[in-house]
């Protein structure tokens, strides 16, 4: 008997309250989960129906984006041993102070052979390209992936046989729609849309001037419109939402470094032995174009490329027990290095090297469900 007693005292008594979600008003609920973190808005998609329903509606993504304004992060990509990490850190916002600490969040590990030449960042959404081993044959399965939320959307085989492709991931900020633009060795064009509520399916499109592009260019995408090299000395401007194709052509040199925004215009490295150049579409209707150069202390980079707020940066591609960002401010004509915390430590890497490493800039946590 005091046994039972005892154990009555010590067990807390649990007192459920169930309340029927139907009984608040749409907005409310809304105005509630638009305050919650994205960690706890991907578990929230798991309660019901109805709570998976309103996370998924365009008013709340409006909502969510109202009260908490994307911040852009640097994202890392790391093969270490067999498998793929992601990581991502803030972006510096000022450089008033040289070597600071920032520290990384870790999103998620995965396997596979994902072919991370293919990797391209969009609004939050990344497309990449799986390698699989099928009955002796590597098949290639192009994946569209939010880390934000979780959601993998494998996109449909093209139907075309013995042609190679070439893919862009494209963003329409007015219809506000993801687009996949596919051009094949054999010339033909095609698209696919996503978050149409409909099974996705290529369509094929007009062109008047057919042609194929660089297999090193992944092209970038800037306020709706597409950019990638051609295999002649032009770079092909895709608009997303109308669907057209134009054309920049190029004079300076043919070897291009990579494509990049800059400010939210086209920039285009181009190496030198010296220093880097970097050239500026000022003017897309008179291919009117502007000359910066500028020189990294550091030569054994991944790849330059620039922030929301136009500095330029990079990272070594060697390192082992710190990982060093560095950012050139075009105007102020200066360098900053920033420390980049948390990543050997979470994988142990210590004086071993990664087996490949990718930084990508301007990453935006995004709530969409396509």
């Amino acid at each position: 008997m005091n046994r039972r007693k005892n154990d009555f005292l010590v067990r807390p008594k649990r007192i459920r309250c169930y309340t029927q979600l139907s009984t608040l008003p749409i907005d409310l609920i809304i105005e509630i989960l638009s305050r919650l973190p994205m960690n706890s808005i991907a578990i929230c998609r798991l309660v019901s129906k109805q709570w998976a329903s309103i996370l998924q509606s365009s008013d709340f993504t409006e909502s969510f984006l109202i009260k908490s304004p994307p911040r852009p992060r640097l994202l890392f990509t790391i093969r270490y041993g067999s498998k793929w990490h992601l990581f991502s850190a803030p972006q510096p916002r000022n450089f008033d102070e040289n070597f600071p600490v920032v520290a990384t969040d870790y999103h998620k590990g995965f396997s596979g052979n994902w072919c991370m030449q293919s990797f391209q960042l969009v609004n939050g959404f990344i497309y990449l390209i799986n390698r699989l081993s099928l009955k002796g044959k590597i098949d290639r399965v192009s994946v569209i992936w939010n880390p934000s939320t979780g959601q993998q959307i494998p996109l449909p085989d093209l139907g075309v046989k013995n042609s190679h492709s070439k893919s862009f991931f494209g963003y329409d900020p007015i219809e506000k729609q993801f687009k996949v633009l596919c051009i094949t060795s054999s010339k033909e064009h095609q698209v696919l849309t996503l978050g149409t509520g409909r099974k996705l399916s290529w369509r094929k499109i007009e062109y008047s001037y057919p042609h194929y592009p660089r297999k090193k260019s992944n092209g970038i995408c800037i306020n709706g419109v597409l950019y990638y090299r051609n295999t002649n000395a032009m770079i092909v401007r895709f608009d997303v939402r109308s669907e057209e194709f134009r054309f920049v052509e190029i004079k300076m040199y043919v070897e291009i470094l990579s494509l990049i925004n800059y400010k939210g215009k086209l920039g285009v490295l181009f190496p030198n032995t010296d220093l880097a150049q970097l050239w500026v579409l000022d003017d897309t209707n008179r291919v009117e174009w502007s000359k910066h150069n500028f020189v990294f202390p550091d030569t054994t980079f991944e790849a330059i490329r620039a922030t929301d707020t136009g500095e330029m940066f990079c990272a070594s591609s060697c390192w082992r027990d710190s990982l060093y960002v560095s950012y050139y401010d075009l105007e102020k004509e200066s360098v900053k290095k920033v420390k980049i915390k948390g990543i050997e430590d979470k994988l142990s890497i210590g004086k071993h090297h990664a087996n490949e490493f990718f930084i990508f800039p301007n990453h935006v946590e995004n709530v969409m469900v396509l």
